[in-house]
């Protein structure tokens, strides 16, 4: 007992003597450490390339269900001060010594002219992305939208889809839970789920690895094929966009051959608009002409809250033209036309941009004749500079430049604007958006709790 008492005692006295002596800690009530900086480095640029056409059963076309790819892509770009060329047989990735888009770009151009597949297909070769929208595609009769999905690093993605159509969300099962296995290409014909649908919009969305993502369409009229596209993602959702490089040419043949056949009503110029807010969207599109020297058209549209619809552009004149979309809900659209010589008609899909200050890189194709379609939304004059020459450009205009073939061009603006690339081969066409996609350093804080 005395032993006991005599530790407690020993307890309390080394207690006080801690309270006398010893600093008394400094409580912060809803303070947080001080963050730290820690400095950030790109990651190495990689760019996608989706490579040749894909048919269905093979070049013969009897191995239904089965999407291979056929024929030969021709692959151009800009790696640092080296110049890319290259032809694939299948997808390729190419991984740059520099950040794109401004120093690293690639685009590639097939001109298919197969049994099952006809017309000029270019696309821009881009970095993987876990979202996109694609406000395009046509699955009726003759029709075919394949969703080409291209997982190019090591980690298997699940992906799941929603597609909208002119009366809202299509249902239907599979959407989710997709798989895209890593090193792999995924091909979803959608009209496995929106079979027979005309007019639709296609969000892709990825857990897991990034993807390349491209919408391959392709129209074939009875045992003929006729028309050829691969169509990138569509900006995201504003209240203005800009389409250029809405070139027509041949429309006096086109409208005849429209009115005179019926699968031939397709080619006339549409644009779709996708209203993706909670309320009833009203837009007027103006859709521009180049320098003056053509005059295009002023449509109006109203469309129920999350629906997807067509507008005819009417029959437009020959001439280079731009469509200025404004709407009082935020929207997604593209615009598509086509374009005949002695043959079938080819078409192609221009997906809207949301202006902005350009500085980016791109590369125009070695083949064929390719035109910069470039437009000033905006009220307030501005210039743009491309390969050190520079270009005044008022406000609310556009303009072309001429390109020339394999060559890389750097592109930069003081004001906010948007630039396609138009490709037309023997009178067939593609357009390219100019993207900005570049990979920066940068600091990030963390705070450490």
């Amino acid at each position: 007992m005395y032993k006991r008492l005599l530790s407690l005692a020993l307890v309390a006295g080394l207690a006080v003597l801690a309270l006398v002596v010893l600093p008394s800690p400094k409580l912060q009530i809803g303070a947080t450490n001080e963050a730290l900086e820690i400095a950030v480095e790109p990651k190495q640029p990689q760019l996608i390339c989706p490579g040749p056409v894909y048919v269905n059963g093979g070049e013969t076309g009897l191995k239904l269900g089965n999407f291979t790819q056929s024929g030969v892509s021709k692959i151009f770009g800009r790696d640092g001060e080296n110049s890319i060329a290259l032809s694939a047989s299948g997808i390729q990735t190419l991984d740059g010594a520099v950040a794109g888009s401004k120093d690293f770009n690639a685009i590639q151009l097939q001109n298919a002219s197969l049994k099952l597949a006809t017309g000029l297909a270019v696309a821009n070769c881009q970095p993987g992305q876990n979202e996109a929208w694609f406000v395009a595609g046509d699955n009726s009769i003759g029709r075919e939208a394949l969703l080409i999905l291209v997982n190019a690093s090591k980690v298997d993605a699940s992906v799941s889809l929603q597609l909208i159509g002119t009366n809202g969300p299509i249902q239907g099962t599979g959407l989710s839970g997709i798989s895209a296995p890593a090193g792999k290409v995924t091909v979803l014909p959608l009209a496995a789920f929106a079979p027979k649908a005309s007019t639709f919009a296609v969000q892709v969305s990825s857990r897991g690895a990034a993807l390349g993502m491209w919408l391959q369409q392709k129209t074939i009229r009875g045992l003929t094929p006729g028309g050829l596209e691969l169509v990138g993602p569509t900006a995201l959702a504003q209240k203005s966009l800009e389409i250029p490089g809405l070139f027509i040419r041949s429309s006096a043949k086109l409208l005849s051959l429209a009115a005179s056949q019926p699968d031939y009503v397709d080619t006339k110029p549409i644009l779709r608009v996708f209203a993706s807010g909670d309320e009833e969207t009203t837009f007027t599109a103006q859709v521009q002409g180049a320098d003056g020297t053509s005059f295009g058209t002023v449509i109006q549209g109203t469309l129920s809250a999350g629906t997807v619809r067509d507008f005819d552009l009417g029959e437009l004149a020959d001439g280079n033209y731009v469509i200025h979309i404004d709407a009082n809900q935020p929207i997604m659209a593209s615009a598509s036309y086509s374009r005949i010589g002695s043959a079938q008609p080819d078409f192609t899909w221009v997906t809207a941009i949301a202006p902005t200050k350009l500085d980016a890189g791109f590369t125009a194709v070695g083949a064929g004749i390719s035109k910069l379609s470039i437009a000033n939304p905006g009220a307030q004059a501005g210039k743009f500079t491309i390969n050190g020459r520079t270009v005044a450009l008022a406000g609310n205009s556009n303009t072309v430049v001429n390109l020339t073939a394999g060559t890389s061009y750097r592109i930069s603006s003081n004001v906010p604007m948007v630039a396609s690339q138009v490709i037309d081969i023997a009178s067939t066409v593609a357009v390219a958006p100019v993207l900005d996609y570049r990979s920066v350093a940068g600091v990030v804080k963390v705070t450490v709790r």
